[in-house]
């Protein structure tokens, strides 16, 4: 019995070093499965962190299609209207005025009388005269029938041919004189102030009063000789005055000064603009753009489109909803839009309102520029031939 209890007591005691192995076991297994299970939370905590964050919805814009027509590369310059002809109407003779056949500021004819002087004296002349040539016509005659009968000498036939055309002379000299009593309009135009009254006695060369045509005006006008071999004939300018702002007259250059001014090396062009409605007047100050050339199909943008940058400018377009930030080339500027000379091509949308709430790749809802904006741009860039003059 005692042997039993001892080998039974042996037996447990067996079994111990196996239960601490065991545990040790599951113990360590814990360890790791914890270990493994914060490792990956270590792991994916990260991800949560840079996870994209919610997508931002469009922002509205303001956009428009580029627009296409041609470019004029301009010149500016100032210049002088001037009246197509003008003139100041004088006498040739003295005298007194007897006449005055016109109103001061009227539109006068080809050929209408202006003054008439008095002409009783060159009148008197003109008779004595013709009264001196009729005889010695007659005398003429006579010696040239008794030369012929060889009554007469040859010296005294050729003295009465010469005395009889002296007389014709003097006859068309006090004609002369007599016609230019009466004082008629050269050319068509516009009268100015007259500077004479009604029975003032005046000398040659005294101004009576000016005469300007203009229905035509022309235009002097400098540019620098850098420009020498760009200029010709033909080209078209076009005038603005400040009496008329926003207003422009059309026109062409027909002379070029061949001298260089040596003082300012610049040319002097003259230009020649219609005027029929009268509405510009000779003396006034102008601004003149001469265009050089044209370039057809030409992109232009609002200026408003435009990001000016320190180097460069750049523009956002609309590139599959999203704006696209590209730099561009700029060219002529006209009336509030700008020539894209690099950067843009035909059928590009640019966005003109709205930069301050986008960057580069914002997703953009689109709106339309107002209908004015295209309007104006038809108007003023498209057909620049629609301006007055």
């Amino acid at each position: 019995m005692k042997e039993q209890i001892n080998r039974q007591l042996e037996k447990k005691s067996d079994r111990r070093p196996a239960i601490k192995v065991t545990v040790i076991a599951l113990l360590a297994f814990v360890a790791i499965l914890g270990g493994g299970i914060y490792a990956s939370q270590l792991m994916a905590a990260p991800e949560q962190k840079t996870s994209a964050p919610p997508a931002m919805p469009p922002m509205p814009v303001e956009t428009v299609e580029v627009k296409i027509a041609d470019s004029d590369q301009q010149l500016q310059a100032v210049g002088t209207l001037l009246s197509n002809e003008a003139v100041i109407i004088m006498s040739e003779i003295p005298g007194r005025i007897e006449t005055i056949g016109f109103r001061e500021g009227e539109a006068v004819k080809k050929g209408q009388l202006l003054i008439k002087l008095d002409s009783s004296v060159l009148m008197a002349e003109f008779d004595r005269a013709e009264a001196s040539r009729a005889l010695s016509e007659k005398n003429y005659q006579r010696s040239e029938a008794l030369f012929n009968d060889n009554a007469i000498s040859e010296m005294e036939h050729d003295e009465a041919y010469a005395k009889w055309k002296l007389d014709e002379a003097t006859t068309r000299l006090a004609k002369a004189q007599l016609q230019k009593t009466i004082i008629k309009n050269p050319f068509a135009g516009t009268l100015g102030l007259r500077n004479v009254s009604i029975g003032d006695y005046i000398q040659p060369g005294q101004p009576l009063v000016n005469l300007e045509d203009v229905s035509q005006l022309k235009v002097d006008f400098t540019v620098p000789e850098k420009y020498s071999t760009q200029i010709k004939v033909n080209q078209k300018i076009s005038v603005t005055t400040d009496a008329y702002e926003g207003r422009s007259f059309n026109g062409e250059v027909y002379a070029i000064n061949p001298l260089v001014d040596a003082k300012t090396r610049s040319l002097v062009l003259r230009g020649r603009i219609d005027n029929q409605e009268g509405l510009i007047r000779p003396g006034q100050f102008a601004q003149v753009k001469l265009v050089l050339s044209t370039k057809t199909d030409a992109i232009f943008i609002p200026e408003q489109a435009l990001i000016p940058q320190p180097a460069k400018q750049f523009v956002f377009k609309v590139v599959d909803g999203a704006a696209q930030m590209v730099p561009v080339q700029t060219g002529q500027r006209r009336k509030g839009w700008v020539e894209i000379v690099d950067g843009l091509a035909a059928g590009d949308v640019v966005i003109t309102g709205g930069h301050q709430k986008i960057g580069p790749g914002s997703p953009v809802h689109v709106i339309p520029a107002a209908p004015s904006l295209f309007s104006k741009f038809e108007s003023d860039i498209a057909s620049p031939s629609k301006s007055d003059g």
